[in-house]
């Protein structure tokens, strides 16, 4: 019993992170940080899996380079607020204030040390849920309870999300105003749901869709004793397959579906659209041949799907794409960040501190403040350098790939929850190319405890393929 309360009140966390506005700030973060920080202590007491912390042969090698670079990565952030670490492109702002103001911080490698440390602490937590979620969906159940909870969690969001729109017209979060000025009631604004972002909720809701559409594929019954190959799939007609469950998770797609076009994100639609094409592939993967009618009906859907979002937010993505400017504004915010780079491109500017170097930067024709590039690589590699970046970036791409594996090599029945992290895992990470919201700790937290789940699920314990045996065959 105690372990999996521990299991569920770890789940819940992660997945009601986002009710407080992302969690991107302080007050909802910083919190959030101490409980899971708890729960990874009573983990390692032995709490929620007794043989969670299993290491089998196969992941040894993907899970050690995956800690060298996590380590790398935060040993580098303190590095960056010592006073012993090399000069970098920060030193003559702290010999300019000195001369100044008469005295200074010695000079560090940081421009906003109290910011790094802040983001350290993210960075942190996000390693101990991708640790808490290895260790605790070993089980089979357990990662499928998880993906529950994330889609429970992302239709709170979306809800909320409307009823917002009915009241104040998406205005509000709570009792914050999204727009300047006081509230009008003719104001309108983007649908945000409990994000103050639209593009951030844009990317919440196609990762909790990505989660419904994964169990779509989900096995009926369980698949521990059955012969290594059987597919029930196969000996049940279409209709048959259209059970309660999953017909529910259809709806729930199109649920997510109306927020995620109600939120007007292009690159988030785009991205899921792209995520749901992979995740499609994947499960689909070794029955085009065996079943041509479920192919077709596949192809059906996307289509009609296509379809629908070109009905209902055609218009309303165009009009965005022809009255707004942030497209231009951005390409500027991305030249002042590659002249921030160029300024320091060993040792970056510090975590979190981009803000600070593109107040120096800012073009004068961009008269509003910007605390972020609008895109997480870029961003990472100002504020880390160039080749911490690189590490920064080996650390997402890792455990995605080793859920891509699961997706590819594990049998039938369990494919779904490795293809599912990947899929989720893909939304933010591709709308983070251009915009941020991978950044948001809520999604980044989902995307930490996903990848851990899949991870763990990638490396079937109890399944073996025969030897010259494909599970796709």
């Amino acid at each position: 019993m105690a372990n999996w309360l521990l299991t569920f009140a770890f789940f819940a966390v992660v997945v009601l992170a986002a009710l407080p506005m992302g969690a991107n700030r302080d007050w909802a973060w910083a919190p959030i940080a101490v409980i899971i920080g708890l729960m990874a202590v009573a983990a390692a007491a032995g709490l929620g899996s007794r043989n969670g912390f299993e290491v089998i042969e196969r992941e040894r090698l993907p899970l050690l380079v995956l800690i060298i670079c996590f380590l790398i990565f935060i040993l580098f952030g303190l590095l960056q607020m010592a006073t012993w670490a090399p000069s970098a492109g920060s030193a003559w702002f702290y010999e300019t204030a000195a001369r100044l103001l008469g005295s200074a911080h010695a000079p560090v490698p940081d421009l906003a040390i109290d910011v790094s440390r802040n983001t350290l602490l993210k960075c942190l937590t996000c390693g101990a849920i991708f640790l808490l979620a290895r260790t605790l969906c070993r089980d089979h159940e357990r990662a499928r309870l998880l993906l529950l909870m994330f889609i429970a969690g992302g239709l709170l969001v979306v809800v909320y999300g409307f009823l917002m729109q009915l009241q104040t017209h998406s205005c509000y979060v709570g009792s914050y105003l999204k727009k300047v000025g006081a509230y009008q009631p003719t104001d309108r604004c983007v649908m945000s749901g409990t994000f103050v972002s639209s593009n951030s909720f844009g990317s919440y809701c196609g990762m909790a869709l990505m989660a419904a559409m994964a169990l779509v594929f989900a096995s009926r019954r369980r698949q521990g004793d059955m012969p290594y190959g059987y597919d029930e799939d196969d000996e049940e007609s279409f209709v048959a397959s259209l059970t309660g469950f999953r017909v529910t998770m259809l709806a729930i797609c199109l649920l997510l579906l109306g927020g995620l076009l109600f939120s007007a994100s292009r690159a988030g639609l785009a991205a899921t659209l792209a995520s749901a094409g992979v995740l499609g592939v994947l499960m689909l993967r070794g029955r085009w041949h065996s079943r041509p009618g479920l192919a077709r009906l596949f192809v059906g859907v996307a289509i009609a799907v296509g379809l629908v979002v070109l009905v209902i937010a055609g218009n309303t993505i165009v009009s965005k794409m022809a009255n707004a400017s942030d497209g231009g504004d951005r390409i500027r915010i991305w030249l002042a960040a590659l002249q921030a780079i160029r300024m320091s491109p060993w040792l970056g500017w510090g975590l979190g501190s981009f803000a600070d170097i593109y107040a120096v930067l800012q073009p004068t024709h961009l008269p509003m403040a910007n605390d972020l590039a609008h895109s997480t690589p870029l961003e990472t590699m100002v504020e880390v350098g160039v080749p911490i970046a690189l590490v920064g970036y080996a650390i997402v791409i890792i455990p995605c790939g080793v859920a891509l594996y699961g997706a590819l090599t594990r049998r039938r029945a369990h494919r779904y929850l490795p293809g599912a992290a990947f899929a989720v895992a893909l939304v933010p990470i591709l709308h983070s190319m251009v915009d941020f919201s991978l950044q948001m700790p809520a999604i980044a937290f989902v995307v930490s405890a996903l990848l851990g789940m899949g991870w763990t699920q990638a490396f079937g314990r109890r399944e073996r393929a025969p030897r010259g045996f494909t599970p796709w065959e």
